[in-house]
């Protein structure tokens, strides 16, 4: 018996370390995706230099907590019931979440030690005692080293200090402003980050325990806060603006646009304050790729480099005045395609390599299973009735096949559907209020999305009350690598009779999706 544990321990000893890399509202114009891009990142183009970066990762919604409670659960978000800002995966939504294993938690039960600094669930502010007592979800995803757990922006209030005159909003052209310091969350998660990382590796670079270690940076998140000389870095009048700058043209459906600092679909913000705002966008992704420029190098010096995968992607994208849509909040690629690079320094002939083919970040973790040699959850009775769906990406890594398509969603609320596009935000609204769910899937050479009316009991779509509004862009003929989102999505060819074929390929590939 003795022997067994000896060999046991010995097997948990030599496993691989997982950093896992989450950032805030990253769009993919940056260097390892755009090199013509003005946007500098040398830090990640450097880790993109030594993994495989993948051209065509999706989230499965375009906004913070639904896709974090997606991919930290290996669960879509009508699985996990989770589609707005105010609502905890683990105690609201579905009802059997309480039973499920995280993906830290993942880890923690494998043995591993399981770390978080920083922006990684995304954990709500009004679920009162509940929240304070299991912030972040506390024991049941962290080992005693992250308890209780750090995230800057939140638990500290670092980010509600935000800019001094817009605080931690407020429109794009004026939610900015420079420090000296830069954003202190991030400076602050990374500080924490390193001092975790230190704990868990030896002077020698070796380990006593395998360790999971989570990294969650808020920037560019807003308000878009940077050092003055990151903004000194892009000359102003140099930024172009979006060509595409409203619906007018494109037959897109208003129900797809979201209420936002554009006054209208039909009216963009004039192109000296677009410009501002995308300064100060790039200022801030310029800013945290310093902070984790000062992580990355930690890694390297602590000797653990090459026995530990790194894993950075972004929670979803962000519109930068295309079609006259800031923010997140809608299924278009701007806003769903993100940043997804894995470093496997064990795994020969990946590094500087690219990927084209699809991928979910609900793929994260079993993903991150397999690269760990651990099964993913499926014992457990909530992880028996709900089991894990997205599927390991190592496949991929090597240049293999996993997917077909990647599927996204978005809810709308209206409060006119003579505008369907006005006031139609549902961030902070409940599930049962809203009015309309979009689902969207994303294959080779197009993309397609169909808008239907949400039952508000039972909280799913009405398929058979038929499709309210559809969308079908071309994407034939565009290189995924080193695209430009002025260029694509920018005319709706739903209603174009020679794509009925295709149309009713991907209609059947929703329904078999998302009709449950």
């Amino acid at each position: 018996m003795k022997y067994i544990f000896l060999f046991l321990l010995l097997v948990v000893v030599e496993a691989k370390n997982i950093i896992h890399i989450q950032i805030d509202d990253l769009r993919t114009e940056i260097g390892a995706y755009n090199p013509n891009h003005v946007i500098h990142t040398p830090n990640i183009d450097k880790l993109a230099a030594q993994g495989v970066t993948f051209d065509r990762a999706y989230a499965q919604q375009a906004l913070c907590n639904p896709s974090r409670a997606s991919y930290m659960t290996g669960r879509y978000p009508d699985t996990t019931k989770i589609w707005n800002l105010i609502d905890n995966w683990r105690y609201m939504g579905n009802k059997n979440s309480q039973l499920w294993t995280s993906l830290p938690g993942m880890m923690l039960a494998a043995g591993y030690k399981s770390l978080g600094s920083g922006k990684t669930y995304h954990d709500t502010v009004q679920n009162g005692i509940m929240n304070a007592i299991f912030e972040y979800d506390s024991f049941r995803s962290w080992s005693p080293e992250s308890l209780p757990y750090r995230n800057p922006g939140w638990t500290q209030g670092i980010d509600f200090l935000g800019c001094p005159e817009t605080r931690w909003g407020g429109n794009v052209t004026v939610a900015w402003c420079e420090r000296k310091t830069g954003d202190m969350s991030d400076v602050l998660t990374i500080d924490h980050a390193i001092d975790l990382l230190k704990e868990a590796v030896n002077d020698d670079g070796s380990v006593d325990t395998p360790f999971y270690l989570a990294v969650g940076l808020h920037k560019p998140h807003m308000p878009w806060i940077a050092k003055p000389e990151h903004f000194e870095m892009y000359d102003l009048d140099n930024i172009k603006v979006a060509k595409q700058k409203t619906l007018n043209g494109t037959d897109i459906p208003e129900i797809a646009f979201r209420d936002c600092d554009s006054p209208s679909p039909y009216e963009p913000l004039e192109d000296d304050d677009a410009k501002i705002a995308r300064r100060a966008y790039y200022a801030a992704v310029t800013g945290m790729d310093e902070e984790l420029g000062r992580f990355l190098q930690a890694l390297e010096d602590s000797g653990a480099a090459e026995d530990t995968a790194v894993i950075l992607h972004s929670d979803h994208g962000w519109q930068l005045g295309e079609r006259g849509m800031w923010a997140k909040n809608t299924n278009w690629e701007a806003a769903v395609r993100v940043p997804l690079i894995m470093k496997v320094p064990w795994l020969e002939g990946t590094a500087g390599t690219r990927s084209d083919e699809l991928a979910e970040l609900v793929d994260i973790m079993p993903t991150i299973a397999e690269l760990a040699e651990i099964d993913v959850p499926h014992t457990k009775l909530g992880d028996r009735l709900n089991p894990i769906e997205g599927t390991s990406l190592v496949t991929s890594l090597t240049g293999g096949k996993v997917k077909d398509a990647a599927f996204s969603q978005y809810p709308r609320k209206p409060n006119d559907m003579s505008e369907p596009w006005k006031s139609n935000g549902i961030g902070h609204d409940e599930a049962e209020t809203f009015l309309y769910m979009g689902y969207s899937v994303r294959v080779e050479d197009w993309r397609y999305t169909e808008w239907y009316p949400w039952d508000q009991e039972n909280l799913v779509a009405t398929f058979d009350d038929g499709v309210y509004a559809r969308e079908l862009y071309d994407w034939r003929n565009v290189e995924s690598a080193y695209m430009d989102y002025d260029e694509v999505e920018n005319l709706n060819v739903a209603e174009h009779a020679e794509n009925d074929e295709i149309t009713s390929t991907l209609h059947e590939m929703i329904l078999e999706q998302f009709q449950k």
